[in-house]
């Protein structure tokens, strides 16, 4: 099963997050997407990381963290 998730920025940007498996590693993915002008389908962009699904909770720690900070300026 894998995982996808669709944050739209924009009406021709979205970030999409997903857990992939390729040659039998899987691993979670973050990258931006657009959608070029005159066009109907979204490609992606090379803005973006890739990692291992054991640093899953460190980084939503740190998005968290993130928010956090934001709130608190």
């Amino acid at each position: 099963m894998h995982f996808r998730k669709e944050i739209v920025l924009t009406p021709s940007t979205k970030i999409l997050v997903t857990k992939d498996t390729v040659n039998e590693r899987t691993f979670g993915q973050v990258r931006i997407w657009v959608k070029p002008k005159g066009k109907d389908d979204y490609t992606p962009t090379k803005k973006g990381v890739a990692f291992g699904l054991e640093h899953t909770g460190a980084i939503a720690t740190a998005l968290l963290e993130l928010q956090d900070e934001q709130a608190q300026a």
